[in-house]
């Protein structure tokens, strides 16, 4: 599992969890301890210590979006504004492309349908052939470009 998927599936818990710490405090056990050796308020400031450091990642992860979303978008537009179709250099960029496969992909799983068809159309620019509406078999494309990549 990678890293981004672990924090999706544990963003929930990890809030959840700070909120039941607050309103649960007083009948935690141990938070007399707590409070004897650290202050009156220990359970709020560690939770408010876990909400910064969330929001902190949060902001890290926006930004790798954005930058990403930027490359991928002026790829997309040399690649459109290039003469006769043909793509440039940055275009060509094997890792531009298939982060504009992965969030085409991601996209043709939308539920609404001028959304799928803009984005098979997209792709089917992108890869040179038309693998159908089928996000499954445009997955096994980007995999089997990854894999090829990779070697």
């Amino acid at each position: 599992m990678k890293l981004t998927d672990l924090f999706r599936v544990l963003s929930p818990v990890v809030l959840l969890g700070t909120a039941g710490l607050v309103l649960l405090e007083d009948s935690l056990p141990g938070t007399a301890w707590l409070r004897a050796h650290f202050g009156q308020q220990v359970v709020l400031r560690l939770c408010v210590v876990v909400l910064i450091f969330y929001v902190l990642i949060l902001w890290g992860e926006a930004q790798r979006l954005h930058g990403s979303l930027t490359s991928v978008l002026g790829a997309w537009k040399q690649f459109q504004g290039s003469a006769g179709g043909q793509a440039t250099a940055a275009a060509r960029n094997p890792k531009t492309r298939l982060e504009a496969a992965r969030l085409l992909i991601a996209a043709m799983r939308s539920d609404d349908p001028a959304v799928k068809a803009t984005s098979r159309h997209n792709l089917s620019r992108l890869v040179g052939k038309d693998l159908g509406d089928d996000p499954a078999a445009w997955q096994a494309w980007l995999q089997q470009q990854e894999a090829d990549q990779g070697a």
